[in-house]
């Protein structure tokens, strides 16, 4: 009798351990798919970032290329104008472009179609406010970026984006956002009156031009089934026969 307890106390024992190491093995499974999945991720992730930015520079880089010999060709300063001050309205609702794994699209903005605020006196943003504001506060919005951007008045601090301007101290995000497509921190202070709205031409300032000088190329880029995208704003300034890079911005979205 002795002897049979002592056989079942082992089996006991040794089913228990059993029991537990299926247990610890069962983790430790499950931490491996589970770290293994992770490391998928970040693998797909990172293959989706660098393809997405790949496409978004191609896109750029096409678009910038089509401009350029395009203005070439063009002799006459009439059809130069025509040209240029259709990009805008041309490149909206465009199609997407295959570049390997990868898609771009491309979207360009006139920013001489819309009023500096870095450039622009306080009179003129003031008027540009005034239409979703009444005078007094428009003022008030006027004075407080003009504030933003003038610094301690020895150094400047342009505004870089627009969103930056809801950072001011009191700032009206209402009036912000309904000013919004009527603005730009890219222009040279010059406005297009050919392509302008009635809004900015009541605020202008400044030159007056019959086209653009300067063109916000907008390229976003992504891997096909992927959901994200690489998004790049190349800045150009329009000299008589070709595009000059002034700056430009990236983000992942």
């Amino acid at each position: 009798m002795t002897r049979r307890r002592v056989g079942a106390g082992r089996r006991g024992v040794a089913l228990i351990l059993v029991l537990w190491l299926v247990v610890i093995l069962g983790v430790v499974a499950t931490g491996v798919r589970r770290a293994t999945r992770e490391t998928t991720l970040l693998a797909s992730n990172a293959r989706a970032r660098v393809v997405a930015r790949y496409a978004a520079e191609s896109g750029i880089e096409a678009t910038i290329a089509s401009i350029d010999d395009s203005l070439r060709l063009l002799t006459d300063s009439a059809g130069r104008r025509a040209f240029l001050n259709a990009l805008e309205p041309s490149g909206r609702d465009g199609d997407s472009v295959t570049v390997g794994d990868g898609r771009f699209a491309v979207a360009i903005v006139d920013a001489s179609a819309r009023l500096d605020v870095n450039a622009a006196p306080a009179e003129q943003l003031a008027r540009l406010f005034g239409w979703f504001t009444d005078p007094l506060r428009a003022r008030a919005l006027a004075d407080a970026v003009r504030r933003r951007v003038d610094g301690d008045g020895r150094v400047a601090t342009p505004v870089g984006t627009l969103e930056q301007l809801r950072t001011i101290p009191g700032a009206d995000a209402r009036v912000l956002q309904l000013a919004a497509p009527y603005l730009t921190v890219d222009g040279d202070g010059t406005v297009n009156r050919a392509a302008a709205s009635d809004t900015v031409l009541s605020a202008a300032f400044g030159e007056l031009r019959d086209a653009p000088s300067r063109l916000v190329v907008v390229a976003r880029g992504w891997m096909r089934g992927h959901p994200l995208t690489h998004e790049i704003q190349g800045v150009y300034a329009i000299a008589s026969d070709r595009l000059v890079l002034v700056y430009w911005r990236e983000r992942t979205l």
